[in-house]
């Protein structure tokens, strides 16, 4: 008996070793299972927030630029309420320019490479419409207008600017 009294001490012994070596494997593996929910549940609200698109966005200007951070685009509201839109090339200089006045009048600009106003199209506040044509220079060198409730008119200018034929 004194012999099998030793192997069951030493066979508890043995157990005894095997639990404690099994609680560090549990307490291990519960702190694995932690750190793995936590980081899915961080990855499922940061592809939550990041996959959703904002119902407004709001600003007084928005800037466009390419990819070496050229300007290109610009769009936004002056301090006596016009609002524009400007498009730039790749130099920098614009090209197109789309406005409503403060008083709602539209308006469109072209311009040449080398910045310079060369068309114009535009409402008048009470909805007449005009073509502006400009010279290499920049000067007015045609214009066609529909007056509300005059004829229509088209005139020509001389490259200094002044009157050179007009109807009526």
């Amino acid at each position: 008996m004194e012999q099998s009294t030793g192997e069951l001490l030493e066979r508890l012994s043995r157990l005894e070793i095997q639990q404690a070596r099994l609680q560090r494997s549990n307490r291990f593996l519960r702190m694995i299972m932690g750190g793995l929910v936590l980081l899915c549940g961080a990855l499922f609200t940061m592809a939550e927030t990041s996959s959703t698109v904002p119902d407004t966005l709001e600003a007084q200007q928005f800037l466009l630029r390419d990819s070496s951070g050229k300007l290109r685009a610009a769009m936004g509201v002056t301090s006596d309420g016009a609002v524009g839109i400007n498009l730039d090339d790749g130099t920098g200089r614009t090209r197109l320019t789309v406005d409503l006045a403060a008083n709602g009048a539209p308006g469109v600009d072209l311009y040449d490479q080398s910045g310079l106003r060369r068309m114009t199209i535009a409402l008048g506040s009470a909805g007449e419409p005009g073509i502006g044509l400009y010279g290499p220079h920049g000067n007015l060198r045609a214009s066609f207008e529909v007056p509300k409730a005059d004829t229509p008119g088209l005139s020509f200018y001389r490259e200094n600017g002044k009157p050179a034929w007009g109807a009526p």
